[in-house]
Formats: structure tokens, sequence, C-alpha cells
């Protein structure tokens, strides 16, 4: 004699309202300034829409949204179900559930301010939502002053057809202990990949060509140099 709902129907139904009410869009610092230097060589439909994302930012947001993956991820805080935990037989109701979210969290979002979300959209007094680990996002670095400018030109001097931009780098790594002592903090591979070869990231048979590793030791040197 189950109930209507159990605790597993309704974290189900829990991660549907999540995934059906991504987190607000934000239109930060560095992504206006990458999409307005790519905007300019781009062709013309991508160009009106880049460059004028003052009037058509809500337009652009729904592209992010139905593309989803990266786009999408450089304009919002995102939210992916990883993990479910629940009975461990087919005729017992577990008396307790759970699924785990992994959120990066993108511009004015916080720990906190996420979590208060997650309750908010949940709307369940049945679900409590816990923070099992977090911390805040990293403080965007400086675009206007000298370190950059070498930066672009290491760059520049290693793939003289790269456009170079501003990025927002999705992923965490070591660099955010850095954050603490300077604003001058840019994370980003020196490594020109195919799609495929970004596709290897953390998967089966990961690796990287030997002439790429050449160039990024190149690019390295150059950086230095010009420090």
């Amino acid at each position: 004699m189950p109930p209507v709902h159990t605790i597993v129907g309704e974290l189900a139904q829990a991660v549907v309202d999540v995934e059906s009410h991504p987190f607000p869009r934000q239109l930060t610092k560095p992504v206006r300034e990458m999409l307005d230097i790519l905007g300019r060589h781009s062709g013309f439909a991508y160009k009106i829409l880049l460059t004028n994302l003052w009037c058509l930012e809500g337009l652009f947001d729904k592209v992010c949204r139905a593309s989803g993956g990266e786009l999408n991820a450089m304009m919002r805080t995102t939210c992916a179900v990883t993990k479910m935990q629940g009975g461990k037989a087919f005729n017992v109701i577990p008396p307790a559930a759970s699924v785990g979210m992994n959120l990066r969290l993108l511009g004015q979002d916080t720990v906190d301010s996420a979590k208060a979300y997650l309750e908010k959209t949940i709307n369940n007094p049945n679900i409590e939502v816990l923070v099992f680990e977090g911390r805040n996002p990293s403080a965007e670095s400086d675009t206007d002053c000298k370190e950059y400018i070498r930066l672009c030109q290491a760059v520049k001097d290693t793939w003289p057809d790269a456009i170079v931009s501003p990025y927002l780098m999705m992923a965490c790594s070591d660099s955010w202990h850095y954050c603490r002592i300077t604003d001058h903090v840019y994370k980003f591979s020196a490594m020109k990949l195919s799609k495929k070869e970004r596709g290897m990231i953390h998967g089966n048979n990961e690796r990287v060509p030997v002439e790429t590793l050449i160039r990024t030791v190149e690019f390295y040197v150059r950086l230095i140099q010009k420090c």
C-alpha cells in the first residue's frame, strides 16, 4: 500500500523543476568583452546580434539556452544532477533518498544565494537542500593593464592568426588561490586544440599532440621574456 508519492518520486520532481528553471542569465564583464570582440569577426547575422547585446541580450540568451553546453554556461550558473541514491531493493520503499547536484557559480551568484534559489525552485518541505562543499566564484581578472597586454602579445606572437579576447573559464583550477594576492590571474590553456581534442579532456585516452605541446612551451618562453 504505497503512498501516492514516494520520496524518490518527490526528488524526481525536484530534479525536473530545477532543470526546467535554470538560473537567471548574467552577462559578465569578460563575456561581454569577448562577445564584442568576436562579434566584429563574425558573419553578418552574428555580428548584428553580438554587437547589439544592449537591446538583443534576451534573444541571445534564448540562443544560449537552446544550444546548451559551453555557450549556455557562459551566461548563467549551471546545475547538473550527477548522483542519485535511494533504496537497495525493488520491493522496499526507502525511508530516505538523495540526489547530488554540481553547480558552477557565475558572476554575482554565491553559495548562499544558489542554495536559496534551489530551495525556492524545489519548494518542497520534505526535501532539504544541503551544501556538501562549495566556494564563491573567483574575482574577474583585469583586462585594462600592462600584464594583460603582454599576455595578448605573447599569444599573437605564438599564434599569429588568433583573435585574442577575454574569456570566462567555466572549469575550476588551483589558480583561485592566487586571487587572494592579485587580480591579474588569467585562467586559460595555452594550447590550440581541435573540438575533438577538447572532447578528450578528462575522458578516455586523454592526450595532446606533441606539436601542440611544443608550441605551448614557445608561448611560455615568450611570455616570461616579456615580464
